[in-house]
């Protein structure tokens, strides 16, 4: 340590000497630099150096995106294995593998997740059964019954398969409170009126009998695919039950649609 009667103490006392120049320079460099933080690591070292921002993990655009549909297919298994009421949010956590408090940072109630779980389980039961399908792929009456009666079976096959998918749907679900109801209402709603518009193009192409009601005629074929499949998901349906009602509905419908000819 410098004795206070070194010559740089008098000079810098004095305003001048290398003290005060190097204080200078500092000054400068902090102006030039826009006050630029002085590196990390031990003081004095890599003063020449550039500065480089430090780097963190680079933000993931996808991430909440990704987080929820992870929550969302874990809350879908352990709702269809133990049912709504059973399930905590904490159990939807421990399937998907994360803390609980994630999952209420993307989700503010086990409500909230169930809506989107329905509307998960809806997009798988379109994937299966395709009843966009029916849209602009028949000619014919007969071809329009049996896009009907294939729509039908695959329904039955996704029954055989994932019989939990469409208990949530067409009996947990619509018993947790109305809104839910209302919105499993509007799904049978929009695929009667898609096979109404099929029905219609066969009116204006004169290949379906000009006097039916499209609409009516829609719910109603709709009507008589749902009771076999709800059998089906209680447990009290079997193959001959299942063969009966889809050939059933084959019949009223070819005889609803077949035109009629004059003197018939």
């Amino acid at each position: 340590m410098r004795h206070p009667a070194h010559p740089e103490y008098s000079a810098a006392g004095s305003g001048h000497g290398p003290e005060s120049a190097r204080g200078d320079r500092r000054q400068e460099w902090r102006r030039l630099a826009g006050r630029r933080l002085r590196p990390q690591g031990r003081r004095g070292q890599g003063r020449d150096r550039e500065i480089v921002p430090r780097r963190g993990r680079p933000p993931q655009a996808e991430l909440p995106r990704r987080r929820r549909r992870q929550i969302v297919e874990a809350a879908y298994h352990v709702f269809t294995a133990r049912g709504y009421e059973a399930t905590t949010v904490a159990a939807v956590a421990a399937h998907a593998g994360i803390g609980q408090g994630t999952v209420y940072r993307y989700f503010g109630s086990k409500r909230e997740i169930l809506d989107h779980v329905i509307d998960f389980g809806i997009g798988k039961l379109f994937d299966v059964v395709k009843p966009q399908a029916l849209l602009g792929t028949s000619s014919t009456a007969p071809e329009l019954v049996a896009a009907v009666r294939a729509a039908a079976d695959r329904m039955y096959d996704l029954v055989d398969r994932e019989p939990e998918l469409l208990r949530l749907l067409l009996v947990e679900a619509s018993a947790i409170d109305a809104e839910l109801a209302q919105r499993l209402l509007g799904l049978e709603a929009m695929v009667a009126v898609w096979v109404a518009g099929e029905l219609r193009r066969g009116v204006d192409g004169g290949w379906v009998r000009a006097d039916i009601d499209p609409d009516v005629l829609a719910h109603t074929v709709l009507m008589l695919i749902m009771p076999g499949v709800v059998k089906e998901i209680r447990g009290v349906g079997n193959p001959r039950l299942r063969a009966h009602s889809t050939d059933m509905m084959q019949v009223m419908l070819e005889k609803a649609l077949r035109v009629r000819t004059v003197g018939a």
